[in-house]
């Protein structure tokens, strides 16, 4: 999954294997994540603007 790869959604997919997760089930999750985000996007009509967790 081109996910895993990308930015935003890299360290999220590295904690998921560092938990001891197998590959497939980090895939899955960030799957069900970004299918959740797309329906919230295409029912309120908004943009998708994330929320970036800064480290104060």
């Amino acid at each position: 999954m081109a996910a895993s790869r990308t930015v935003a959604w890299k360290d999220c997919y590295q904690g998921y294997l560092q938990r001891g997760l197998k590959r497939t089930e980090a895939l899955v999750i960030l799957a069900r994540k970004l299918a959740r985000i797309a329906f919230a996007v295409m029912r309120s009509q908004k943009p998708y603007r994330p929320r970036v967790a800064t480290a104060d």
